[in-house]
């Protein structure tokens, strides 16, 4: 299951998406599950700085109980470098954030085989972050376009509907924000 978006950002601003991770994704058993989360920008550069790029983006990925209490997070943490200080979810990752906010094309599997309760008890999200060096201002546009892909995979499953439920609880979130 692949969902996608193409967004624009604006500098030292976030953007959150929640992951609509179905239940039968974190059911009992020892299986291998995957997460997967993939960001792609293209940021103007000058090839003699060692920060050679003028816009920086970045993601992580993160456990809590609501998107409020993520934003909430993310707007009261910023320190002095601008990079917000709310740590990513660290277990069974592919690739460091450290190690992947070098480039612009990032991404990370996370491999979830016997999921705790704990972890099946948080919503997920991923936040998008920018924060541009000062030399690049006058180089870059105000909104940064960049795409970001989450891929949910769980071929181990004995009854594969991830694609099923997934669309079931989009699909339940937008009448429910129709209505209202």
């Amino acid at each position: 299951m692949t969902l996608w978006t193409e967004e624009r950002i604006r500098n030292r601003r976030h953007h959150f998406y929640e992951i609509p991770v179905p239940d039968d994704f974190w059911a009992a058993g020892r299986r291998k599950r995957e997460l997967t989360v993939a960001l792609a920008f293209r940021p103007p550069v000058r090839t003699t700085r060692i920060d050679y790029r003028a816009a920086a983006l970045g993601f992580k990925l993160v456990r809590a109980n609501s998107l409020d209490e993520v934003a909430r997070a993310f707007d009261a943490r910023i320190d002095r470098s601008g990079a917000p200080a709310v740590p990513e979810y660290a277990n069974s990752r592919s690739c460091s954030e450290r190690n992947r906010s070098r480039g612009t094309v990032q991404a990370s599997t996370w491999t979830f085989n016997r999921p705790s309760a704990n972890t099946r008890a948080y919503s997920w999200f991923v936040v998008v972050t920018r924060n541009d060096p000062v030399w690049g201002a006058p180089l870059v546009s105000e909104h940064e376009p960049y795409a970001l892909v989450v891929s949910l995979a769980d071929r181990e499953a004995v009854a594969p509907r991830l694609y099923a439920n997934v669309r079931a609880r989009l699909r339940a979130r937008t009448r429910v924000r129709t209505t209202s």
